[in-house]
């Protein structure tokens, strides 16, 4: 199974999918700890790889509770909506603290670029 879900895949190893490379992800996908649908560069490839290992996904509305199945054993729990906002908030301050940096280090060697709003 593992050389089928490989010949799936983009083999552009780009690393999207959490692993380092297309034959890593094809390996974990084969031994069920990955989802067949986490090619982030083809997610469709996901419902021929499902075919491969069995696994029946309805064509259209891939619902959170099977999205759950995979992910769930490998990140511990899908997270909350109040958690994810509460990290994209804490982002956001971060980038804006970086941002700031950057403005003022071309303020100090007399650049007149600015970051745009």
């Amino acid at each position: 199974n593992i050389k089928k879900i490989y010949e799936l895949l983009p083999h552009i190893n780009c690393g999207f999918c959490g692993y380092d490379n297309c034959g890593q992800f094809a390996k974990a996908v084969s031994e069920g700890s990955a989802s067949p649908f986490g090619c982030r560069q083809n997610p469709w490839v996901g419902y021929n790889i499902s075919g491969i290992i069995g696994l029946k996904v309805p064509a259209f509305g891939y619902q959170q509770r099977s999205y759950q199945h995979f992910i769930g054993p490998r990140l511990g729990s899908v997270p909350s909506l109040e958690l994810l906002r509460k990290e994209v908030g804490e982002l956001s301050k971060r980038i804006e603290g970086i941002l700031n940096r950057i403005e003022n280090l071309g303020k100090k060697k007399g650049s007149t670029y600015s970051i745009p709003q």
